[in-house]
């Protein structure tokens, strides 16, 4: 009888239990993801069930997934996609990563990890899952405001992810805190990738356009294929990561113009070994060790949850989204996914991270997977009702807020207005990585100085090293000084750039509303990645404390110049009554023109509208607007709660883009 190679075997029983298991998944509506961990333990070693595949066979297996993975994601990257991504997912992005990755290494060092652990663990924390919102968003039909701010989003969380991969395999490299050791690996990273970038831009691109236009298909696919594992073998051999050689693969490939031709040919491929991947991720679980952590894996998942709600509502509100699309978004993106495990195993292959800590990873990754689609269909109703709960002069202000944003976008910056941009963002830039080097070399700069002024200055050992601290920690403070100062210097020439949000002229006093939210925003946007980055080798507490008193120092300066806010408000208010718009009355004209990012729409008496309550409308989710007030008999304003019915002569005060108060005008004109 013909003996079965056991990697057939392997082979056959992985992709026989993930068809059962995604198929149960699909059936109840769950992400197939959930259904390839489930086969993983199901063919694992660590249940009574007798099926159980080659570890070894099924991580080789797995590799391939990983590399085709990353292939995949570097040939979706591109500056392209980021700049169309724009400042808003950027500024969404850094905060969120920021947030989630210094809350993750905080919660390591809480449960008593050690130091590379904590930041493996809170790396593993900060990137959503991409293929698990894919998979969501094509049973869940989400709005396109936030179907766009999401996509935006991991567009920018890929930029990080490549960023936090290369460090932590710098890191995991180095073995410790020693700034010498992590300068020379940084150098070694450095030229690798200098070398990878000049000689790969030179030649993978034109070698694929000719090979795409020249030959047959499969051909294609056999190239990029063994482009892609070269990489990733070329990266093995420099001494890091298969996964970042296969990305920088991808990223080069993507250069060739054929991207859509080799996504095409590759997806397949790329499909039944990221299952595979998935699958091994479930061989990992300790099902005995699951209870024993069940205080770690509730408190990351938690962390997870709503540190992602937390940190991208308040982007998404600072960059002008309206309130109930920056809190969709954040609770779309409320798991960890695949760069999560592929982060977690570099680090257990480069023996820094410890096997069991996969097990609580992976489980929080189940629990957040499963999660996300709950808080997806329950995003519509949480964010409706929060909305309408929020004061008439909160929600004034937000409106206002939004329309000077909005108004910033769309005009952008126009050639010679960068000099007034360029040197507050070189000078932040400069102070940041001056804190960044300071803070990881510290401990070398103390013993250095205490024993250079110890043998001038004759204090005795504990004076020195006292004036020494004290030195260092005025360093630190000025520093965290100049960022805030080049911060708000950005902020207010960003804010004299934007023009009034319509032509007949809003109030100018808004631009200091403008200029205090980017002020936040560059502060959260810069502050909180920082603080991630130089965590790890701060004194414990230090970070913390550090961060608590620049974010309470900020918004007490936030909150002095927040005393004209009520004065702006009533006074943007008083202009929107003035600008309105009558396409609903007897003669179907305009009493005023279109003022750009703010409108008000008098209901005639021929608007389709009329009747409805203003919740069935939908308008903040479905055209991205936001509903500043409803004026009756009046300038008095209604209450959202219970959701008022539209009546003749009503005054919405709406703000967003043109286009979104476009689309908010034609559902208004929408027979029910």
């Amino acid at each position: 009888m013909h003996e079965v190679p056991r990697l057939l075997v392997d082979l056959a029983m992985v992709l026989g239990v993930g068809a059962l298991t995604s198929l149960l998944c699909k059936w109840l509506r769950l992400p197939v993801v959930l259904g390839y961990v489930l086969a993983g333990l199901v063919v694992g070693p660590h249940v009574p069930i007798p099926l159980v595949a080659d570890e070894a066979n099924v991580k080789t297996l797995a590799e391939l997934g990983v590399i085709l993975l990353m292939f995949s994601i570097g040939m979706e990257f591109s500056l392209q996609k980021l700049f169309r991504a724009g400042p808003t997912a950027l500024l969404m992005g850094s905060i969120q990563v920021g947030l989630a990755f210094f809350l993750g290494i905080s919660a390591g060092q809480a449960l008593g990890l050690k130091p590379m652990e904590a930041v493996f663990i809170g790396a593993a924390m900060s990137i959503s899952s991409t293929m698990v919102v894919a998979k969501l968003f094509e049973e869940h039909r989400p709005t396109p405001p936030v179907r766009e701010a999401v996509l935006s989003v991991l567009v920018v969380q890929d930029l990080f992810a490549l960023l936090l991969l290369t460090g932590l395999i710098t890191y995991a490299k180095v073995g410790g805190l020693s700034a010498s050791d992590l300068g020379r690996t940084l150098l070694h990273l450095g030229l690798y990738l200098l070398v990878v970038f000049t000689l790969g831009r030179l030649t993978i691109p034109r070698l694929l356009r000719w090979v795409a236009d020249n030959t047959r298909r499969e051909t294609l696919l056999i190239t990029s294929a063994g482009l892609c594992f070269v990489f990733a073998i070329g990266a093995a051999l420099a001494g890091f990561s298969v996964a970042l050689g296969a990305f920088l693969a991808g990223m080069l490939a993507a250069e060739s113009g054929r991207v859509r031709t080799i996504e095409q040919l590759l997806s397949p491929l790329r499909d039944l070994f990221t299952a595979v991947f998935f699958v091994s991720v479930g061989m990992l679980l300790f099902p005995e060790a699951l209870w024993s952590q069940r205080l770690p894996i509730l408190l990351l998942s938690g962390l997870v949850i709503l540190g992602n709600i937390l940190s991208l509502t308040t982007g998404g509100l600072l960059a002008g989204l309206p309130l109930r699309t920056s809190l969709r978004t954040g609770m779309a993106l409320g798991q960890i996914g695949e760069f999560s495990y592929i982060i977690l195993g570099t680090g257990i292959a480069a023996g820094v991270v410890r096997t069991e800590l996969y097990t609580a990873v992976v489980a929080v990754g189940v629990v957040t997977t499963f999660a996300t689609p709950l808080l997806l269909k329950a995003s519509g109703p949480i964010s409706e009702s929060f909305e309408n709960r929020l004061p008439a002069r909160l929600r004034a202000s937000l409106g206002l807020y939004q329309a000077w944003a909005q108004s910033l976008r769309q005009r952008g910056i126009r050639r010679g207005e960068g000099h007034r941009l360029r040197y507050p963002s070189l000078f932040m830039f400069i102070d940041s990585l001056a804190l960044v080097g300071l803070m990881i070399g510290h401990r070398w700069l103390t013993t250095r100085w205490t024993v250079w002024l110890e043998g001038r200055l004759h204090w005795g050992f504990k004076g020195v090293q006292f004036l020494v601290a004290g030195l260092l920690g005025l360093a630190v403070g000025l520093l965290l000084l100049g960022i805030l100062r080049q911060g708000r210097i950005l902020a207010r020439n960003l804010a004299l750039l934007t023009p009034t949000p319509g032509p007949l002229g809003s109030p100018r006093r808004g631009r200091h509303l403008l200029a205090g939210g980017l002020r936040m925003a560059l502060v959260l946007m810069v502050g909180l990645p920082l603080l991630a980055v130089v965590q790890p080798f701060a004194p414990r507490g230090w970070s913390l404390a550090v961060a608590s008193a620049t974010f309470l120092f900020t918004l007490a300066i936030q909150w002095v110049r927040a005393r004209d806010l009520a004065h702006e408000t009533i006074t943007g208010t008083e202009w929107l009554l003035t600008q309105v718009r009558d396409p609903w009355s007897h003669g179907g004209s305009s009493q005023a023109e279109g003022t750009g990012t703010l409108r008000s729409l008098r209901l005639g008496p021929h608007c389709p509208s009329l009747g409805r309550p203003l919740a069935e409308l939908d308008l903040p989710g479905r055209a991205g607007v936001t509903v500043v007030a409803l004026l009756r008999e009046g300038c008095t304003p209604l209450p959202f709660l219970p959701s008022p019915q539209l009546r003749e002569g009503d005054l919405l005060a709406l703000a967003g883009s043109d286009h979104a108060l476009d689309e908010a005008e034609r559902l208004l004109g929408e027979h029910a």
